[in-house]
């Protein structure tokens, strides 16, 4: 009988290297395909993380539009509080005598208001009571019920009385010190913001007795920042100036202008210049009031400046 294979003659390591190889196969193709799909997760991962960016950035922005509309309604709202007094006040002079009138003419008469004050009222008006330093939503919620509603109201109000009202609502309000709230209200009523942002410099939660160190942002600038009203620039950060972005600023640095200083002092000619050398697309900034606006920064007369900049668009005379 002819026996072409004999399993028997096969040796023995060789039955436990096919199943071997065999597994060893199959467990690189299975890894092989692990390995896809982990690479294509890790790539979906990074366009979820691309997305998540791109949405935060839009989210930041949502919030600094939002602040900026929030801003804008304040001041409306306080143009329009000034728009009603002036009608009220109008409406009171008709029944002037004429021969009050008649006297007024041959008097002085101080002019109206006008810069940081009217700016700062329009956002503020008569009832803001949270940007008295120490008192927050809650806490102007419950001078309301109390039928304090006003700065006139709030500056009239003794310490005395603040402190009855504080305690009617809890422990929690009795460690609350109300000491320097009617003088603040009464520096918001007479407008004396100037006044006011110095007094809160000196207090730590409306405290007289525990003064913060270092210079900060009193409550009622943070409050007009976030308003819109006033803006915070560092030293030297020549975008101060209406006209002036980022690119221009370059351009400046690179050609030595750095501080407000050599702006101010830089002839119009040699701005000119700057901006012509970079190309067409600078050709529409007008730098003629440029070195105007550098010394009122330089000088720190901020209000002078806010109000020449109102009379301005894009660095330019309206």
């Amino acid at each position: 009988m002819i026996v072409l294979f004999d399993f028997c003659s096969i040796p023995w390591w060789l039955t436990w290297l096919l199943p071997f190889l065999l597994g060893l196969g199959i467990g690189w193709l299975l890894w092989g395909k692990y390995k896809a799909i982990v690479a294509d997760l890790e790539s979906k991962i990074k366009g979820l993380d691309v997305r998540i960016q791109g949405l935060e950035a839009d989210l930041e922005a949502c919030k600094k539009m939002r602040m900026e509309a929030e801003g804008n309604v304040s001041m409306l709202r306080g143009k329009l509080r000034e728009l009603e007094a002036m009608a009220a006040g109008a409406k009171g002079a008709i029944a002037v005598p004429v021969a009050a009138v008649t006297a007024a003419k041959t008097s002085s008469i101080a002019p109206a208001a006008s810069g940081s004050s009217d700016r700062y009222f329009a956002a503020i008006g008569t009832d803001k009571l949270q940007t008295i330093e120490g008192i927050g939503p809650k806490m102007e919620e419950i001078l309301n019920e109390n039928g304090i509603k006003s700065f006139a109201q709030l500056s009239s109000t003794s310490k005395e009385e603040l402190r009855n009202i504080l305690n009617k609502y809890g422990d929690k309000y009795r460690i609350i010190d109300p000491n320097t709230w009617p003088q603040q209200a009464a520096l918001a009523n007479d407008r004396n913001w100037s006044g006011l942002i110095e007094l809160q410099k000196a207090l730590d939660t409306g405290r007289s007795d525990n003064a913060p160190t270092g210079q900060t942002d009193s409550k009622l600038e943070k409050f007009l920042i976030k308003a819109g009203v006033i803006r915070r620039w560092a030293q030297d950060d020549l975008k101060v100036v209406e006209g002036i972005g980022p690119k221009i600023e370059q351009l400046l640095h690179a050609a030595g202008i750095k501080t407000w200083r050599s702006l101010a002092e830089t002839p119009v000619s040699r701005i000119q210049e700057i901006l012509t050398a970079a190309g067409s697309r600078y050709q529409l900034a007008d730098p003629g009031t440029w070195p105007k606006q550098s010394e009122m920064a330089d000088a720190g007369r901020w209000d002078d400046l806010q109000v020449y900049q109102d009379a301005l668009q894009a660095g330019k005379t309206k």
